[in-house]
């Protein structure tokens, strides 16, 4: 039985280089541990979109606005009743 490293080789054998260069796209993303989506690595390659490389945080946490009065979904549940 062949062990997985001389499985993995047998295969990238094959690969054309459009693949292969996706395959290392995924080896060199597991190596720095980052999680970025499939989604997000396929549209930074994308002229269209700018996607930040590095120091990005995510979005701050914002408190709900409360407002007076009847919330409008109830207000229009009562109307439909």
């Amino acid at each position: 039985m062949k062990s997985t490293k001389e499985a993995l080789h047998q295969t990238v054998e094959t690969l054309s280089d459009e693949e292969a260069r996706h395959i290392l796209e995924l080896t060199r993303h597991m190596r720095r541990g980052k999680r970025d989506s499939l989604t997000l690595r396929r549209l930074a390659h994308d002229p269209t979109f700018h996607v930040p490389r590095t120091g990005v945080s995510t979005f701050r946490a914002v408190k709900a606005v409360e407002g007076k009065g009847i919330p409008a979904s109830r207000l229009l549940g009562q109307e439909r009743r």
